[in-house]
C-alpha cells in the first residue's frame, strides 16, 4: 500500500497528457522566474480594479516561433525567459492569476483571441502590430535594434563597404535594401537557424552577420563568445514585442499598457540583464526626455562633425573607412540609437587642444576629451563618464624603481592639466611636452625618454597589445584622476545639455562593459605615418628653401609687408579676444588703481555679489563699507616691501557677497603700465568655502577612522586574553589526564573544572555573538505575555545557592497588581536581570542583594515596568561610571574578578532595544543601585499555560548509523558516543563517499557536516531526496 500515492500520481499524469492531446494548445504548469526586480504600485481606476478582482486569472496565449531568450519552457514545463520575467511582474502589479497556453503558430493564438478562448496573445518579435479591425496592441514590451556582426579577431572591419562581402541574415530580417544601404555589393545569404548562421562568419564562410540584438547577443554569449563580436548597432529597422487583446478588451487593453509604461528603462535593463551578458539595450526602450528646442535643434542639426584622433587607444580610432571606434566609436553608436543624430569623422594627428586650431564652424565634438579647467575657457565639457588614474610609464628592467630620479627626460602631452603639478613636485625631471601619448610609447622603449605620463587605461592597452615586456607603469600619486568625456564649442549649450542626457541614460555597467570590450580586443594595427609625416615634409621643405633661398629673396619685402598687415589685424583680435576672455573666466576678476578704486571687472565679479551688495563692491577699496577695506590695505603693505612687477600674492579672507560670509583664496598682483605714471592692481579670489567645508568633514572622518582603528585593537586584545586563559587551564586539565598519577577522585575534579571552564568560555563567546547581533542590527526581539513577578522569582531563586555561599540576603520584592501581564521579550529581560544580579552578587562580599519590581502609569493597555536592584557592595566613584557601560570596561574590583567585561554593555544594548532605560546610582564603600524602566503593553485577559513537563524520548534499540564529516576528530567522537548507546556506525569523509555508501546498503538515519570537499552536506542531501 505503500506505493499507492505514486500509482495515483502516474495515473492523474497520464490522464493530464492525454487531455492536452485532445487541445490544440499546451498549459503551461507555471511561470519560472529568479528576477527580483519590483514596480512601482500602478496607478489603476476604481473602473479597472473591479474588473481585474472580477476576472480574477487572465489566460495569455505564446505560440512556438518565440526565440528562447525571450520564452521557453523548462523540465517542468514552466515558462522561463525575457517574456517570462515580464509576465512575473505583470501577475505580481495585478496580483491577478496568469495561465499560459502555447500554441502551434501564430495563428491558431489569434484565432484563440478572436474566439474568446484567451485573453492576450503575447506576439513574437514583429516589425508592426497586425492590422486587424478586431485586434488591438499595446504598446512595445520589448524592442530590439539590427546588430551587425564580425569575428572577434576581425573586429576593425569597415562598419560600411563598397566592396563585395557576403552576409548571412536569418528569417528575411533586415530586407535587403537596408543591408544594401551600408553594403552596396553585398551578397546576401539567409538561413533559418540562427546558430548556423552565426558559425558561418566564425568560420570564414561569410564576413557579417547582421540579425535582431536580443537573440544575437544571447547565441553569441552561448556559443560564440572567444570568436563573434557585435560591432554596431542599426537604428532600424527595429522589432517589437505586444500584448494583443481584442478591440472590445478596452479595460484590459489599458490596464496592460499602464503596465508597459510603468517599466523604466533601468527595469527594463535589469530583467535583461539575467539573460544577456553583451548587447543589453533595454535601456534604449523608452526614448531620451528631450525639450521641444532639444527636438528643434536635432532637426536643424542631424549631421554632427566629430573631432577623431586614430591614435589613442582604447578610447578612439578609426578603421580603413575612416569611422570612429573604440569605447567613443561604441558610445557614438548607442548616441545615435538614442537620438537621431549622425556622427561623420574628421581625424586628426593628436589630440586637438579643444578644437581651436579649426575655423569656427569647422567641427562640433571632440570625443576622449581630458577635461581641465584652462581648456573649460575655450569649449564646454559634458559629464565625464570615464575616469582613470595618471601613470608614469617606464622601461622594464631588473632593477625598476617606481620613481623617478634626477635628470630624467620625461614626456606629457600638452593638454594633461597637471603639468605644473608635476613640476613642482618633480623639480629636477626634465619635462617634454609632445602632442600624443601612444607616439610617445615607441620613444620610451627605444630609450630616446625615460618615462611618459599618460592615463592607465591607454597604458594599459598599449603595454598589453605591443610592448608586454618592455615596459611597465605605476601610479603617479597626489595627483586627482583624468575624466574623460566630450567637448563642445562654447556657442552650442544645446548640443552639451542633449549629448549629458543622452549619456545619462546608459547604465555605467553598459560603459564599464565596452571599455573591457576594448582592452582586451586583439592587436589593432596602427598606421603612424601620419604622426610623423608632418616632421618628414618640414624637413624635406627646409631643405628645398635652403637650395631655393636665393630665389625668394626677391619676394620677402613684400611678404614683410603683408605680414605687417596681419600682426596689425591679429592685434586687434587680441584685444577683442581678451575681452571676451576675461568676461568668460569662471571666477570673478578686477582691476584696481593706485587710489584704490575699481575700474574693470568681468561679469563673474558682479554675479558673486546680490544687486544691492554690488553697489558696496563698487566703492573706493579704503571705503569702510567695501568688502575689499582689508584686501586694498594688505596688498598695499606687501607691494610696498617688494614692488616687483607681475609677482602674484595670495591671501585668504572671509567677504560678505550681500547674503552670508564667504571664504576666499585672493590674489593680486602689481602691473606697471608702461604710458602711466602710477601702477595698476590685478586682483581676483577663488571662493574656497566649500573645500574649507569639505577639509574639516574630512578631518571629522579621518578622527572616526582612527578611534575604530584602536578599538579594533583593544577588541582583538581583550578577547585573545579572555579566549586564552580558558582554553590554557582545558589543556592543562587534558594534561594531568593524560598521566597516570591521579586518583579516580581528582580525575573526576579535573573533568568537572575542564567541562566548568568549557561552559565559562561558552559563555563568553555568547557574550561575543550577543554584541555583535545588537550592534549589526539582527538581534531580534519576540515579545509575549509574561508574568513578571514569577519571572523575577524563578530568575532570584536560580541564585539563591550563590548568596547563600557568600552569606548574603538575597530578597525579591513586587507591588505587581494580581492578573496583571505584561508583553516583552523574556528570554531579554531575563538575560539582563541575571547579568545584574550576577554583578550584584559578585562584588558584594557581606550585606544584602534586594530587587523590587513594580508596574506604574498604568492607562488603558500601556503602563510601565519598574525594576531596581540595590546591593550593599564596593560601589563605583564617578569615574568608573562613566566608563561603565562601555565595551570591556571593568572597574578596579571588577579586574580581580572573572569575566570580558560585556555584561553591562548588553544590558544596555537590550534595555534600549525594548525602548527602556537603565540607570546606576552608587556610591563607593555604600553600594549601588540599578533601575530598569521599560515601557509595556499589558492585559489581564491572558490565560495561565500550565507548562507540560516533558517526557523523556525513549531510544530505538537498534539504529545502523552513517556519518559524513571530513574531519577525523569529530568522526570518531560522534562514532565512540553512538557505540555506547549500542547503534552501529559506518563512516565517509565527504558527500562523493556517503552517497556511494548509501547506495550500497541501508541505513537508518544519517548524520551530516555541512562543508565539506567534493560534495557538500546540502548537495548530499538533495541527491538522497
Amino acid at each position: 500500500m505503500k506505493f499507492l500515492p505514486y500509482i495515483i500520481l502516474l495515473c492523474c499524469g497520464l490522464w493530464s497528457t492525454i487531455s492536452f492531446a485532445d487541445e490544440d494548445y499546451i498549459e503551461y504548469r507555471g511561470i519560472s522566474s529568479n528576477n527580483r526586480v519590483t514596480l512601482d504600485p500602478l496607478r489603476l481606476s476604481n473602473k479597472e480594479l473591479r474588473w481585474l478582482a472580477s476576472k480574477k486569472n487572465l489566460v495569455i496565449a505564446v505560440h512556438k516561433s518565440q526565440t528562447a531568450t525571450l520564452l521557453h519552457t523548462d523540465s517542468q514545463q514552466r515558462v522561463r525567459g525575457i517574456n517570462a520575467d515580464y509576465l512575473n511582474l505583470l501577475k505580481r502589479a495585478l496580483n491577478i492569476k496568469l495561465t499560459l497556453r502555447e500554441y502551434a503558430d501564430h495563428q491558431k493564438a489569434m484565432d484563440a483571441l478572436t474566439e474568446g478562448e484567451v485573453d492576450i496573445v503575447l506576439s513574437h518579435l514583429v516589425a508592426s502590430p497586425p492590422l486587424n479591425d478586431d485586434i488591438a496592441a499595446t504598446k512595445p514590451l520589448i524592442i530590439t535594434f539590427p546588430a551587425l556582426v564580425t569575428t572577434l579577431h576581425d573586429s576593425m572591419r569597415p562598419l560600411t563597404s563598397s566592396k563585395p562581402v557576403n552576409i548571412a541574415r536569418v528569417a528575411n530580417y533586415p530586407p535587403d535594401e537596408v543591408i544594401h544601404q551600408s553594403f552596396p555589393k553585398a551578397t546576401i545569404i539567409s538561413f533559418t537557424n540562427l546558430y548556423q548562421a552565426l558559425a558561418s562568419v566564425s568560420a570564414g564562410q561569410n564576413d557579417y552577420f547582421i540579425g535582431s540584438n536580443i537573440i544575437t547577443s544571447s547565441m553569441i554569449s552561448r556559443y560564440f563568445t572567444h570568436s563573434l563580436n557585435v560591432v554596431k548597432y542599426y537604428n532600424s529597422p527595429r522589432q517589437y514585442n505586444f500584448f494583443l487583446t481584442r478591440k472590445d478588451s478596452v479595460v484590459l487593453n489599458e490596464v496592460l499598457n499602464r503596465f508597459v509604461d510603468a517599466l523604466t528603462n533601468e527595469v527594463r535593463y535589469e530583467v535583461s540583464q539575467n539573460w544577456l551578458d553583451t548587447g543589453n539595450l533595454a535601456f534604449l526602450n523608452k526614448p531620451l526626455e528631450l525639450t521641444e528646442h532639444e527636438k528643434q535643434w536635432i532637426k536643424q542639426h542631424p549631421d554632427l562633425k566629430v573631432l577623431e584622433n586614430p591614435y589613442s587607444p582604447p578610447y578612439s580610432m578609426t578603421d580603413e573607412t575612416g569611422s570612429v571606434r573604440g569605447v567613443m566609436g561604441d558610445i557614438l553608436n548607442i548616441i545615435t540609437l538614442q537620438t537621431g543624430l549622425n556622427f561623420s569623422p574628421i581625424t586628426v594627428s593628436h589630440n586637438i587642444h579643444a578644437g581651436t586650431q579649426l575655423n569656427p564652424g569647422g567641427w562640433d565634438i571632440l570625443p576622449a576629451a581630458i577635461y581641465s579647467e584652462d581648456r573649460e575657457n575655450n569649449v564646454l565639457f559634458a559629464e565625464a563618464f570615464i575616469t582613470t588614474p595618471y601613470v608614469f610609464v617606464m622601461q622594464k628592467a631588473p632593477d625598476s624603481e617606481q620613481t623617478l630620479k634626477k635628470g630624467m627626460k620625461v614626456a606629457i602631452p600638452y593638454y594633461y592639466e597637471l603639468h605644473s603639478q608635476l613640476k613642482e613636485m618633480y623639480p629636477e625631471v626634465e619635462w617634454i611636452k609632445v602632442d600624443n601619448a601612444s607616439a610617445a610609447f615607441h620613444k620610451v622603449k627605444e630609450g630616446e625618454l625615460d618615462a611618459l605620463v599618460a592615463t592607465q587605461l591607454n597604458s594599459r592597452y598599449m603595454i598589453d597589445h605591443y610592448y608586454p615586456n618592455e615596459l611597465y607603469h605605476f601610479l603617479i600619486p597626489g595627483v586627482p584622476n583624468a575624466s574623460l568625456s566630450f567637448a563642445f564649442p562654447r556657442g552650442e549649450p544645446e548640443l552639451k545639455d542633449i549629448i549629458n542626457k543622452a549619456l545619462n541614460a546608459i547604465p555605467p555597467s553598459e560603459v564599464l562593459r565596452l571599455t573591457e570590450k576594448w582592452i582586451k580586443m586583439p592587436n589593432v594595427t596602427i598606421d603612424t605615418w601620419d604622426l610623423y609625416s608632418e616632421q618628414f615634409y618640414i624637413v624635406t621643405t627646409l631643405s628645398v628653401l635652403l637650395v631655393g633661398s636665393s630665389l625668394l629673396w626677391g619676394f620677402y619685402l613684400l611678404r614683410s609687408v603683408r605680414r605687417r598687415k596681419v600682426i596689425q589685424g591679429d592685434l586687434e583680435n587680441q584685444i577683442s579676444f581678451r575681452k571676451a576672455l576675461s568676461d568668460s573666466l569662471p571666477n570673478p576678476t578686477y582691476v584696481v588703481n593706485w587710489q584704490g578704486n575699481v575700474i574693470s571687472h568681468n561679469s563673474a565679479f558682479e554675479h558673486y555679489f546680490t544687486a544691492d551688495y554690488y553697489k558696496n563692491a563698487m566703492l573706493p577699496l579704503e571705503n569702510s563699507d567695501s568688502p575689499f577695506k582689508d584686501v586694498f590695505s594688505n596688498a598695499h603693505e606687501v607691494t610696498a616691501e617688494t614692488k616687483e612687477n607681475r609677482t602674484i600674492y595670495t591671501q585668504v579672507f572671509e567677504i560678505d557677497n550681500g547674503i552670508e560670509k564667504r571664504c576666499i583664496n585672493h590674489w593680486h598682483t602689481l602691473c606697471n603700465l608702461p604710458a602711466s605714471d602710477h601702477a595698476v592692481y590685478i586682483c581676483g579670489w577663488q571662493d574656497i568655502t566649500e573645500t574649507r567645508d569639505l577639509i574639516h568633514a574630512l578631518e571629522v572622518e579621518r578622527n572616526k577612522a582612527i578611534n575604530a582603528t584602536v578599538a579594533k585593537s583593544q577588541f582583538l586584545a581583550t578577547m585573545s586574553h579572555e579566549i586564552r586563559t580558558p582554553i590554557s587551564s582545558i589543556m592543562g586539565f587534558l594534561e594531568l589526564l593524560s598521566g597516570s598519577g591521579l586518583s579516580k577522585e581528582q580525575r573526576v575534579e579535573a573533568i568537572s573544572l575542564a567541562y566548568a571552564t568549557g561552559q565559562s568560555l561558552l559563555g563568553l563567546i555568547g557574550e561575543i555573538l550577543d554584541v555583535d547581533k545588537i550592534e549589526s542590527g539582527n538581534y531580534q526581539l519576540q515579545p509575549q505575555w509574561v508574568d513578571i513577578p514569577t519571572l523575577v522569582q524563578n530568575t532570584c531563586h536560580s541564585f539563591g545557592a550563590i548568596a547563600a555561599s557568600k552569606s548574603i540576603a538575597l530578597s525579591c520584592s513586587s507591588t505587581f497588581p494580581e492578573h496583571y501581564q505584561v508583553k516583552i521579550d523574556p528570554q531579554a529581560f531575563k538575560q539582563v536581570l541575571s547579568n545584574l544580579l550576577s554583578n550584584a552578587l559578585k562584588f558584594t562580599t557581606e550585606g544584602a542583594v534586594k530587587i523590587t519590581t513594580s508596574l506604574g502609569d498604568i492607562d488603558d493597555n500601556h503602563a510601565v515596568i519598574k525594576m531596581t536592584i540595590m546591593d550593599s557592595g564596593s560601589g563605583l566613584s564617578q569615574e568608573e561610571q562613566q566608563q561603565l557601560f562601555k565595551r570591556y570596561s571593568q572597574t578596579s574590583a571588577g579586574r580581580q574578578q572573572t569575566g570580558s567585561g560585556l555584561g553591562l554593555m548588553i544590558c544596555k544594548e537590550l534595555i534600549k532595544n525594548m525602548q527602556g532605560d537603565l540607570s546606576l546610582e552608587s556610591h563607593p564603600g555604600i553600594g549601588t543601585t540599578f533601575t530598569i524602566t521599560i515601557p509595556v503593553e499589558i492585559t489581564q485577559q491572558v490565560a495561565a499555560v500550565e507548562a507540560k513537563a516533558e517526557q523523556p524520548m525513549t531510544l530505538p534499540e537498534k539504529l545502523s548509523i552513517l556519518i559524513a564529516d571530513d574531519h577525523p576528530t569529530n568522526r570518531l567522537l560522534l562514532k565512540r558516543q553512538l557505540n555506547l548507546l549500542g547503534y552501529d556506525v559506518d563512516e565517509a569523509t565527504d558527500g562523493v563517499q556517503a552517497l556511494h555508501k548509501v547506495s550500497m546498503q541501508h541505513y537508518d538515519l544519517l548524520i551530516t557536516d555541512v562543508n565539506m570537499p567534493n560534495m557538500d552536506g546540502f548537495e548530499l542531501t538533495r541527491k538522497l531526496r
